[in-house]
């Protein structure tokens, strides 16, 4: 098998997108959705999870697995705009009359080894519903903007787009 160049296989990838038959909608429905597992951290399965919700959403096969393959590049953008805006909308909806701990709990008196991973526990679980807060409205958001994004180009240069990566003849 012959290796191939990262940005010629990214503009075979363009034009069988372009060159695809159905319409506008599918793929840039089949892109949105195979960019969706690209928010959540799966270990491996996020390919699959394209593909399934591909078939459920009725998507272009094609536009979901070229979008799930951009994902081991995009992930590091990714997780931390999950955290950042996890984080910004959770203490946008923190009140100031909950308190942020338990007064009344009373901890026995443990060795300072014990002791220490237990008032450091919040702050792991925190960071856990900032990043799951993101990941959940950075997903929303992101494919619908993908998804108009991908429609509206598709509808407005999709020829244009495809005489221009061929190169003229």
């Amino acid at each position: 098998m012959r290796k191939i160049r990262i940005g010629r296989y990214l503009k075979l990838n363009t034009i069988r997108l372009l060159r695809l038959r159905k319409g506008a909608h599918q793929v840039a429905v089949g892109f949105a959705v195979g960019l969706v597992p690209s928010w959540y951290p799966l270990l491996g399965i996020g390919p699959l999870l394209s593909l399934g919700l591909n078939r459920l959403f009725k998507g272009a096969l094609p536009a979901a697995i070229f979008a799930a393959s951009l994902d081991s590049f995009i992930w590091p953008l990714t997780f931390f705009m999950n955290y950042h805006t996890g984080h910004f909308l959770v203490t946008l909806w923190k009140s100031a009359s909950l308190p942020s701990h338990m007064p009344n709990v009373r901890i026995p008196d443990w060795p300072e080894d014990y002791m220490q991973p237990i008032h450091h526990a919040h702050r792991w679980r925190d960071a856990g519903i900032d990043f799951g807060v993101g990941a959940a409205v950075n997903s929303l958001i992101f494919g619908i903007i993908i998804y108009v994004v991908i429609k509206w180009v598709m509808l407005r240069y999709r020829e244009h787009l495809l005489r221009m990566l061929r190169g003229k003849k």
